[in-house]
């Protein structure tokens, strides 16, 4: 049976991309254990941005969601695999599967100059499909487990934001300096 929270979802602010997350991820996750039942609860806080493992979801958002961010890793991995002149084979999560709409966004997003940007680009994709996923649940888990993931981007975009998450985020995302001899 699918669970309606009215109430609940009606009382979340909106989201979009690039705006100030309204709350952080654990703040959200403290406010929906107060209005859920602990199995619907237990299925919200297991809903992150990195896919579990293939086949332990049964909730339709996640296993959406998840097979969606499996495919566009994997796409990442093909794309990087041929700018390198490598086989992308053996680090495919699952079966590789090409997708067209995948390809031209992560082709776009390598396009872009810094890797920042290309991160931006390619979360862009991410909240795009999280739309798509979203589409017609307004009031149940489903919409919950969209709008955590949502957040959770915001969320990781204002910690880069801050002083300290962009000296990690640059530290992270620079090419190593060449070793003077």
């Amino acid at each position: 049976m699918n669970r309606s929270y009215y109430y609940l979802c009606a009382s979340l602010p909106m989201l979009s991309f690039g705006s100030k997350p309204p709350m952080p991820n654990e703040g959200f996750l403290t406010y929906c254990s107060e209005h859920l039942p602990q199995k619907d609860f237990s299925v919200l806080k297991n809903s992150l941005l990195v896919p579990s493992e293939p086949g332990h979801v049964t909730q339709s958002a996640l296993e959406a969601w998840e097979k969606f961010e499996t495919s566009l890793r994997n796409e990442l991995v093909n794309t990087r695999a041929k700018k390198l002149g490598r086989d992308g084979a053996d680090y495919f999560r699952g079966e590789y599967v090409p997708d067209p709409f995948l390809a031209a966004a992560v082709t776009e997003a390598s396009g872009e100059e810094t890797p920042l940007e290309v991160e931006r680009k390619i979360d862009t994709a991410r909240w795009e499909k999280l739309e798509e996923i979203e589409n017609q649940h307004f009031f149940d888990l489903h919409f919950l487990v969209v709008y955590f993931l949502k957040l959770q981007i915001l969320n990781k975009w204002d910690n880069i934001r801050t002083e300290e998450g962009r000296k990690i985020a640059i530290g992270l995302l620079q090419p190593e300096k060449e070793l003077k001899e």
